[in-house]
């Protein structure tokens, strides 16, 4: 029983925060058809740029929160214009370009902050949740990412941008016969997912700290999370989401946090042998 109470508490935090952060790296893959290897790079960047401005040069917290996350989204921008969209009609192309970024990310990382790993401040104080002793910093961690999940929801379904992204991961050939520039759809996409990888970031440095190689474990989840849920699909990477997050936490309570390392590989085998096209993805 006890056991369970820390399966369901933690499970459901973990599974907010890997939804936000796999929404944003869903947007493009669903979009381009395409994955942003780069998109872990991102995580670890805005971090790193985070812990920068407030150790280094003293920036107010809010300032460097806002500067961080608008750089991030103008270098996603940048990967977006200059290493996808040249290559995107050569799957094979997007792949080596945007996992050699990742890679010159992560030696620059290494070279200007060294191999020693870093945190941000974390939320003080701890609240006991059914006798289990929280870290406010997830409630924090809980309030952000829940408003960022409704934020894109209502921005998908509500916004003429919204529904021209939806349109475009449908079908490319049918929304430019709309009158849609899938081009411009899919910069967008590029912006909003620096974002999400952006705030992702600065919610989980103090919780799990930063390293040059950091942004692969998270890429990781988000892949298997997208893939699971089916390429493009919001509704199919939510349920996804909550599926790992439950069952990684199972695994590490149950039997060690070295064998939940694989849950990513579980779930997407054995899903993808059920489902080829993910839990609610469709067949070209």
């Amino acid at each position: 029983m006890e056991e369970l109470k820390y399966i369901t508490i933690f499970g459901f935090f973990h599974s907010l925060t890997y939804l936000v952060f796999s929404l944003g790296f869903s947007l493009v893959f669903g979009v381009a058809r395409l994955p942003n290897l780069s998109y872990g790079a991102l995580y670890v960047f805005t971090g790193y740029v985070t812990y920068t401005l407030l150790s280094q040069m003293g920036l107010d917290v809010i300032l460097a929160i806002a500067a961080s996350i608008l750089l991030t989204a103008a270098i996603s921008l940048l990967i977006g214009e200059f290493a996808i969209k040249p290559a995107i009609k050569f799957p094979v192309s997007v792949f080596i370009t945007t996992m050699a970024v990742a890679y010159i990310f992560e030696e620059y990382f290494r070279i200007q902050m060294g191999l020693r790993p870093v945190t941000l401040p974390l939320y003080p104080g701890t609240t006991v949740l059914i006798d289990v002793p929280v870290s406010n910093h997830w409630f924090l961690v809980g309030i952000i990412s829940s408003i960022m999940i409704l934020a894109l929801l209502l921005f998908l379904f509500k916004t003429n941008t919204g529904r021209a992204v939806r349109a475009v991961a449908e079908n490319w050939e049918e929304s430019m016969r709309l009158g849609i520039n899938p081009l411009r759809v899919l910069r967008t996409t590029f912006i909003i997912s620096g974002v999400y990888a952006a705030l992702t970031g600065i919610l989980l440095t103090p919780l799990k700290a930063l390293t040059p190689s950091g942004g692969w474990t998270p890429l990781f989840t988000a892949f298997a999370v997208v893939v699971m849920g089916g390429i493009g699909n919001v509704l199919g990477t939510v349920a996804a989401s909550f599926i790992y997050g439950f069952t990684e936490q199972l695994i590490i309570y149950t039997l060690g946090g070295g064998i939940a390392r694989v849950v990513p590989l579980i779930l997407i085998v054995l899903v993808l042998i059920i489902r080829p096209h993910g839990l609610f993805g469709r067949g070209e």
